[in-house]
């Protein structure tokens, strides 16, 4: 309706000129009453037209002009102009532009809130988006431009985030569209940010929350988008228009945590305030190049982790003529990532740290290479009589020869000078395998290889240098195929499977590496020079006895041991199992025992076989109550299984994924039944060691105690978070609740919730719940606490009715825990009713994060005891 309006005013202005009431005057001064909000770089506005710079801006249907100094009366009067950013991208003021005639948007100085920024409801994301979007843009060869040339004047702003305002990763913008450019602004999500609006104080905004969350800017379907002179402010999970195919940042500031930048992007001359580890999720397609840029250290939990990486997830980076900045008290590291791949290569060129010249990683990391005395350097950076130019025009040029830098022609004229090229230049070696693992003598892996442009373009791979060290040569052969490929034979004779690296490069200086498992010659598992028999030792313990024919290798068989109902192996369910090539001999009766007979499967196994047959060996006798020598519940989960065992027994664990009714209202999560619920084994961060872990969102740990009557109990476990600073989970409101005094079958009971509260994002939430029929209620006051560390020790108890919990870690309080208050152990305590259950469940509605562990909590050991 409002352009319809406009398209009228137009006329009647245009009538009125006709008329003779027009004016030249019309065209020389600002409309009546408007005063320019920043009078030091002042705009004219002339109602169907705008001046600024000494420039002259007719504005017309693809240039429109936004101004939220204006009052709803004066712009109402001229078509083409608005005062809210929201009107001025709806799909009524917007029409397609085209490369050559861009569909512009001038922006005045001012705040421009897509909404409320004081607005207390929640969103939620529309069908057929990921995340609650605030506003969606559909145009082709968009521009947004500010006019100023301090983007601190022109402020597109959001304040919203996960549990701040949203449920989900809430994300300002969502544009469709080829041809997105963004000058001279500031576009920012301020849930977790102070606005200082200095122009017009008035218009300044105090965060939403100190908590740090996940509050994103914009996301982009389209290729050609460029940035320049802008900022891109939030902390967790910037997305600073992400997705692009081709995108570039350009003289562009960027504040963040984690999880925050394009990961397949060129940024120049840009300048980067770190307050997080890890910048980049990960790096995709080939990566992300910095050129030129300032990187600021401020890293929040520095006591923690005291290193500064480009990405979690890993992936290329090429960093050239960068210089990081630090102060801290304590030694500081800069990095790639903290878990390469043995494939990885990072590229970097005259890198500072302080003033001082590093290679990131280290001198001796795989994953870097230097480009000094490389010709690839000419990929990204160009010296030319004495000059310096930075080859944004081979990076993004693609097949349509995009240039946004409008670097080309002199490009071109180098090349004309050196007779050498600058162009269509790989930045990217990458290798692949049919296979990765081989037998020797028996299978074999077959290698291509592929350079890539940092444009994805696809160049013919010729004269690669390939080689395996001498010391994997004792393992494996490589030898060339006349298509270009190459081949990898085995030949290894020891009894230990090698991991061989084979690796490529080029002239110019691209390397890239593969890793392949070499396996001797697998030959016949070992036979048994003595059968498998059970023994009873008496002192509540079987053990199954035999022997093998191992030779000198060490026996690894795979024992499994199971509860059955009859002599002959009837109905088995798992409860032990071998790892760590630690085969399981001897069992430890308990009172789940009870009543069963006791199955122990053997498949004979040493390091150079593969399991053999299954021998399945029966104690001959029902497990009675005097053989059980053991009274509490005492558990380090080597040797649990995890595989999924939904039903609930009387002394068994049940083992599953399940949805607490209390998770409705974040997310549409179910776990995933097609993987293992829990995951024993090793992770990294916080997680010291080895332990029991989740392997999906939900993953659910129940043990009913057999039949019978239970009074007080205690319950103690301890933990490790993988996360580092406090705050355990992926998201607010994902928790883990530790049960106790539990009816399994019908979900009632006690327990301590563990939860990331949206209230901190470097401590968790601790309260005690009554749970009754699956629906929880609080019964104690919440505690916001730091102690969900490393080392985390929880302690239950339950006597008559008092129910308490105790939870506390060796790990140090981090500085700014202690400066935001936050208690460094728990205490609570809470009146509940008696009840005669025993049970205990461990409930963990979090997601597994990064690497299918970076946001799991590992369990190390469990001790119940019942009075």
């Amino acid at each position: 309706m409002k352009r319809l309006s406009k398209y009228f005013t137009m006329s009647v202005i245009a009538l009125t000129c006709t008329l003779g009431i027009c004016g030249q005057s019309t065209f020389a001064k600002n409309t009546a009453s408007y005063v320019a909000l920043d009078k030091e770089d002042p705009i004219t506005f002339g109602g169907t037209y705008i001046i600024y710079d000494e420039k002259k801006i007719t504005l017309s249907e693809k240039s429109i002009y936004v101004d939220g100094s204006l009052s709803e009366e004066v712009a109402n009067q001229y078509p083409y102009v608005y005062r809210t950013i929201n009107e001025a991208l709806s799909n009524e003021a917007l029409t397609d532009g085209t490369e050559e005639e861009p569909m512009k948007v001038y922006i005045a100085p001012y705040v421009y809130w897509i909404d409320d920024p004081l607005a207390t409801d929640t969103v939620q994301k529309v069908e057929g988006y990921s995340v609650p979007y605030g506003v969606v843009v559909e145009c082709e060869w968009l521009s947004l431009h500010g006019l100023t040339k301090d983007p601190d004047k022109i402020v597109i702003a959001g304040n919203r985030g996960q549990s701040h305002g949203a449920n989900g990763n809430y994300t300002m913008f969502y544009f469709k569209g080829n041809g997105l450019s963004l000058e001279n602004l500031t576009l920012g999500n301020y849930c977790s940010v102070d606005l200082n609006y200095e122009l017009l104080p008035k218009l300044s905004q105090k965060k939403r929350t100190s908590a740090i969350t996940q509050a994103q800017l914009g996301d982009l379907k389209g290729d050609k988008f460029v940035a320049e002179n802008c900022n891109f402010i939030s902390r967790l999970n910037l997305n600073p228009i992400n997705g692009g195919t081709r995108s570039l940042y350009n003289k562009c500031h960027f504040e963040s945590t984690d999880d925050a930048l394009n990961g397949n992007a060129v940024y120049l001359e840009c300048n980067f305030d770190f307050y997080g580890n890890r910048p980049l999720y990960a790096s995709y397609n080939t990566g992300a190049v910095f050129l030129d840029c300032k990187f600021n250290s401020f890293v929040l939990n520095v006591e923690s982790e005291p290193f500064q990486y480009f990405t979690k997830e890993g992936g290329p980076i090429t960093a050239v003529d960068c210089e990081y900045t630090s102060n801290f008290p304590i030694d500081f590291g800069i990095g790639w990532t903290k878990y390469p791949l043995d494939s990885l290569r990072c590229y970097q060129y005259n890198i500072k740290h302080n003033g001082e010249n590093i290679i990131i990683a280290g001198e001796q990391a795989l994953e870097t290479v230097d480009m000094t005395g490389k010709s690839v350097l000419d990929a990204y950076r160009i010296s030319h009589n004495g000059d310096t130019y930075y080859n944004t025009y081979n990076l993004l040029k693609g097949n349509d020869d995009w240039d946004p830098m409008n670097v080309k022609k002199t490009i071109k004229k180098i090349e004309g000078a050196t007779n050498r090229s600058y162009t269509q230049l790989p930045t990217m070696l990458s290798l692949s395998t049919t296979v990765s693992e081989i037998e020797s003598g028996q299978t074999e892996a077959i290698l291509s290889s592929e350079l890539v442009c940092f444009d994805g373009t696809v160049i013919e791979s010729k004269n690669l240098n390939w080689s395996i060290s001498k010391e994997d040569s004792k393992y494996a052969k490589l030898l060339k195929n006349e298509d270009g490929t190459y081949t990898l034979k085995g030949i290894n004779t020891e009894d230990e499977a090698k991991e061989v690296c084979v690796e490529a490069s080029t002239n110019s200086g691209l390397e890239s590496s593969i890793t392949i498992l070499v396996k001797p010659t697998i030959i016949e598992a070992p036979t048994f020079k003595l059968q498998p028999r059970m023994t009873h030792g008496g002192k509540g313990t079987l053990k199954l006895n035999y022997r093998l024919n191992l030779g000198s290798r060490a026996d690894q068989s795979l024992i499994s041991w199971y509860r059955c109902t009859d002599v002959s192996g009837a109905n088995p369910i798992l409860v032990a199992v071998s790892r760590m090539n630690d085969p399981k001999q001897e069992y430890t009766l308990t009172k789940g025992d009870v009543g069963y007979y006791i199955m122990a499967q053997i498949q004979p196994k040493h390091i150079r076989s593969h399991p053999g047959k299954v021998v399945s060996v029966v104690y001959n006798k029902r497990v009675k109550s005097s053989d059980i020598k053991v009274d509490e519940l005492k558990i380090d989960f080597i040797d649990f299984p995890t595989v999924q065992q939904p039903q609930i027994l009387p002394g068994f664990w049940t083992v599953d994924c399940f949805r607490p009714l209390d998770t409705n209202d974040f997310g549409s999560w179910k776990g995933d039944m097609n993987v293992e619920p829990w995951v024993y084994g090793e992770t990294g961060n916080g997680s010291i060691g080895t332990g029991l872990y989740q392997g999906t969102q939900g993953a659910r740990l129940m043990y009913t105690p057999t039949k019978g009557s239970y009074s007080d109990m205690t319950l103690k476990l301890l933990l490790d978070p993988a996360k580092t600073a406090g705050q355990g989970f992926g998201s607010a409101g994902q928790y883990m609740d530790i049960c106790i005094k539990f009816d399994t079958s019908t979900l009632t009971g006690y327990g301590l919730r563990i939860v990331r509260t949206k209230a901190a994002s470097n401590a968790c939430s601790f309260i005690l719940m009554k749970y009754e029929n699956g629906r929880t209620t609080e019964i104690s006051k919440p505690i916001i606490a730091s102690c969900y560390a490393t080392g985390c020790e929880v302690n239950l108890k339950v006597e008559g009715t008092k129910l308490t919990a105790r939870v506390e870690t060796p790990t140090l309080q981090l500085a700014d825990q202690k400066e935001a208050g936050w208690a460094h152990d728990v205490n609570l305590t809470a009146e509940i009713e008696t009840n005669t259950f025993g049970g205990i469940a461990i409930f963990h509605t979090g997601t597994p994060g990064t690497g299918g562990w970076q946001n799991t909590t590992m369990l190390h050991q469990l001790d119940v005891d019942w009075k």
